[in-house]
């Protein structure tokens, strides 16, 4: 038999924050250098990956900036391979300009440490979005290497983005970590090896086999290949390589292999779960985060490159370090809502502290920008696209015209009138819908039946959405009242509830109508209560194709993928597929900006605010789930999942139990989502201008900074020069109302352009020369002031279960007790199953252990938000987590010991 070539990589996984936050995993981190530095003295080719990311750095040099030489020294060697990202985030749930910002932050960490790294590493994200090869290949990086959500059983393949970027693409069907820890077994290391490559080798077109010695927040790592070349009986047809993602790339382009392509985003879970309840677990991080990189990215950067162009300073390293801190809770365990409630807790004071910074540095901004303007009422938009709308001030509809990035002055203001007037129904028409408000609540606009507040219960947990029987409808509580109303728009408000066994909810909404193709709600939400779904349903009758903003996309999808493997593999696939995959049917779907459905004739559009999940139906029904609240990071046994997600802890605070608001729209009357119509009324509603007074002495009535037809992803200040982000997320090519020189993402140049493709990302240069800075004294007044949508949480640990915690605790630790006594006496690989079985059960109690603990400092904060709690080391806590970790792992060792066997 020819011989086959393993590849050895070794790596870790860092979960950074999930069943711990960083303020105890990174005490982990010194020890693991040290450990590295032992590994590359006794092998000069000992190579070892940091996940694919720089952020470990960050945290170890924050506690240790003495390893600061000896990181130095492993990375500029090639022992230490850190980059090419920050961080890694859920790319599905993050905005595309912050998973831009997430490489360029992490090329420069690269850099600044002295190494390099021009491969891509995405092992463990929730599935993967279309543009990804794009944002990769904007980086010069040409290989990446993936697990979850493939939906083909290719090992390599060539993955292209819609413009057409490719990336040659490494598939880890098997996983990550499928070589882990074969020093800790050394009986069965070589049995494990021949097994491995044997079941793997039908799989691969060559005689090159990847495998993985790596696994999640591993403190003590092994050198495979030393220990192989001390063992005798690996089968003679294997011959062992160390190896590195960069190397293993480089043999496959060499051989130059006819390789498949696969076109757009990655989000099957047949092969390895892609966790669709991630999408919709905690929704008010999920607004939190919207909210934030819309103030940094849309509000905040482009208001500050306006101002140094009338000469303020620009804060690039403020900036930098917001785009750090929204990267770090952007992480995928993080974002998805799937850690325990102090990693959590961490996120939303960080948010909130992001936010109001962010805030207050736009209204320096503004105060610089409107300094040479004369006294009055302005409309400052960071906006690219013409637009045309009104907008609520005080007692006033504001009628907001701009012709592109810039500030326009307010020519017209239409007195609004303040009722109280009681209505059993509502009409409203303009030149794009007729629409009549029921009694029930719910908007028709001809056969469409649209937000209806649907209640159900619900059997997930925060990984996996598992949608039960409708428990009920929210229905107004009182007659609809009609709170404002003027020549141009009306407001209809009206309060809503539903009471279950266990669990209640309540809603105050605000329907906005006026001249405009939109349909606006505001919903302040409300629960008590667990396992229960929130959902907002636009039945819009429309049979079409369902199409949904990502980053830099839109993209068709099914309803629901039905594409899956059964629970009971076949045997050749069975050893193969040993982590998580998604069963029966999967109809959640990750969304940004807005879901529609659409034919060729016609279209409903709905957009959000933040929401970042969307279900459909054949008919054209949408569901948006508001909220899901569950209380178990993860479940045994779900029907639409195989194996535990997570650990299995209590998290309270998943039940969502605050108010929070939600902003929704309808678009009725447009025909696509391609036309430039379109494009504006999605970007205006998600990024509105700002109403500002201005009381200067200047004698400047309006300004123009920018303007094109198309979205704008970023606009700021690099190295001296303006630079503007622009991307293209429909089909056709799209001309730019003048010429640009087109530079990379750093700002270097690469030539003149007057276009931009279909589907493509470009940044372009606006201006070189800037003018002296200097400081402003002036003063604006913002109308319209940033809104928190969030309110504190209102929920706490139920006493009930954490006696169950305790009663689960007490029943493990005798069921350990026994298992260990039949260890005593078990030889062979009887020995090795019951070894298995302790760690499974260690690892449970010590879950429930550590989840037990948490709790008990949560309910000793008494409910009010003391969040200097989450930054302080709790001894006992970093004691039993530490413990945890170890557990873990040598539970996951033993999985695959037992499986060779």
């Amino acid at each position: 038999m020819p011989t086959t070539n393993v590849h050895i990589i070794n790596h870790t996984h860092w979960d950074r924050e999930w069943f711990l936050t960083s303020v105890y995993t990174r005490r982990w981190i010194p020890g693991l250098i040290d450990k590295l530095e032992q590994l590359a003295a006794a092998n000069p080719d000992f190579r070892f990956l940091l996940d694919g990311q720089t952020l470990v750095i960050e945290d170890l040099l924050e506690i240790a900036p003495n390893y600061a030489e000896r990181v130095g020294r492993l990375v500029r060697n090639g022992r230490l391979l850190i980059g090419p990202y920050y961080c890694q985030p859920d790319w599905q749930l993050t905005s595309g300009e912050l998973l831009i910002r997430n490489l360029m932050v992490g090329q420069q960490d690269v850099q600044q440490h002295g190494g390099q790294m021009n491969t891509g590493w995405l092992v463990d994200t929730f599935g993967h979005i279309s543009q990804a090869p794009q944002i990769h290949r904007l980086f010069g990086i040409e290989s990446v290497f993936v697990w979850r959500g493939v939906p083909e059983l290719e090992p390599y393949f060539h993955w292209q983005a819609p413009d057409g970027s490719q990336l040659l693409t490494i598939n880890l069907f098997g996983g990550y970590r499928n070589l882990y820890g074969v020093s800790h077994v050394p009986e069965v290391a070589v049995k494990r090896l021949n097994a491995e490559v044997a079941k793997l080798r039908p799989f691969y077109p060559t005689r090159d086999i990847p495998l993985f010695d790596g696994y999640d927040l591993e403190d003590n790592p092994e050198d495979p290949f030393r220990f192989y070349a001390q063992q005798n009986g690996i089968e003679a047809n294997i011959a062992l390589q160390e190896s590195t993602p960069a190397a293993f790339a480089q043999i496959l382009r060499q051989k130059q292999l006819p390789l498949p392509t696969l076109s757009g985003e990655l989000n099957s879970g047949k092969f390895g779960a892609t966790f669709p309840g991630a999408f919709s677990a905690r929704t008010y991080l999920k607004i939190m985060a919207r909210d934030c990189e819309q103030m940094l990215f849309q509000v905040c950067e482009p208001l500050a490159t306006m101002a140094r162009l009338q000469g303020r300073p620009y804060h690039a390293a403020q900036y930098e370090s917001w785009s750090r801190l929204l990267l770090q809770n952007a992480v995928h365990d993080c974002i998805c809502g799937v850690s325990i409630d102090q990693v959590h807790e961490k996120m939303e004071y960080s948010y909130r502290q992001a936010f109001t910074g962010m805030a207050a540095d736009a209204q320096a901004s503004l105060n610089a920008i409107m300094a040479p303007f004369a006294a009055g009422d302005y409309v400052v938009s960071a906006n690219p696209f013409v637009t045309d709308s009104w907008q609520e001030v005080e007692d006033k509809l504001i009628h907001a015209r701009t012709n592109g990035v810039g500030v326009w002055p307010v020519v017209e203001r239409v007195p609004i009138e303040r009722v109280k007037q009681p209505v059993d129904s509502f009409h409203w028409q303009n030149e794009h819908y007729e629409a009549a408000l029921r009694q029930d609540g719910v908007v028709r606009v001809n056969d469409a039946v649209l937000g209806q507040l649907v209640v159900a219960a619900e059997h997930g947990d925060t990984y996996s959405d598992e949608k039960g029987e409708q428990l009920g409808v929210i229905r107004p509580a009182s007659p609809l009242m009609i709170t404002e109303k003027s020549a141009r728009h009306a407001v209809v408000r009206f309060s809503g509830a539903w009471r279950g066994a266990n669990a209640q909810v309540s809603v105050t909404v605000r329907l906005h109508f006026d001249q405009s193709p939109l349909l606006k709600w505001q919903i302040d939400l409300d629960s008590r209560g667990t396992d229960l779904r929130i959902e907002m349903v636009f039945a819009t009758a429309m049979r079409g194709n369902v199409v949904a903003g990502l980053p830099f996309d839109a993209v068709q999808r099914p309803v629901v993928d039905t594409d899956l493997m059964p629970r009971q593999l076949p045997d050749n696939l069975a050893g193969v597929l040993l982590g998580q995959r998604e069963l029966n049917a999967v109809s959640t779907f990750p969304m940004h900006d807005f879901v529609a459905v659409a034919n060729d004739s016609a279209m409903i559009a709905v957009l959000s605010k933040g929401i970042r999940a969307y279900s459909a139906a054949e008919l054209g029904t949408i569901r948006l789930p508001l909220r899901r609240s569950v209380e178990w990071l993860t479940k045994a046994d779900l029907p639409n999942r195989v194996g535990d997600a997570g650990p299995f802890f209590y998290v309270p605070d998943a039940r969502c139990e605050r108010i929070v608001r939600h902003e929704v729209a309808a678009v009725v009357g447009l025909n696509s989502i391609e036309p430039e119509a379109f494009q504006s009324l999605l970007a205006a509603y998600q990024n509105p201008p700002l109403i500002v007074k201005h009381e200067g002495d200047g004698a400047q009535t309006r300004w123009q900074v920018l303007q094109e037809s198309l979205p704008l992803s970023s606009l700021q200040v690099v190295d001296g020069a303006v630079l503007a982000r622009f991307y293209n997320p429909v089909g056709g090519e799209r001309p730019f109302s003048r010429p640009y020189t087109k530079t990379n993402v750093w700002g270097e140049p690469e030539g003149r352009t007057t276009s931009i493709a279909a589907k493509q990302i470009m940044t372009v240069q606006l201006s070189e020369a800037l003018p002296p800075e200097k400081t402003c004294t002036h003063q604006t007044q913002l109308m319209t002031p940033h809104q928190w949508r969030v309110d504190d949480n209102a929920g706490a640990p139920d006493p009930k279960v954490m006696q169950q915690l305790e009663t689960k605790i007490q029943a493990l630790l005798s069921q350990l007790a026994e298992t260990k006594a039949q260890i005593a006496s078990a030889t062979g690989s009887e020995r090795l199953r019951l070894q298995q079985r302790y760690y499974m059960l260690k690892r449970e109690q010590l879950e429930f252990q550590l989840s037990h603990l948490l709790n008990k400092r949560k309910l000793a904060q008494e409910g009010s938000l003391h969040f200097a709690y989450l930054y302080q080391l709790d001894e006992e806590i970093a004691a039993i987590g530490l413990e945890l970790n170890h557990s873990r792992i040598k539970r996951r060792i033993f999985d695959y010991v037992v499986q060779a066997l």
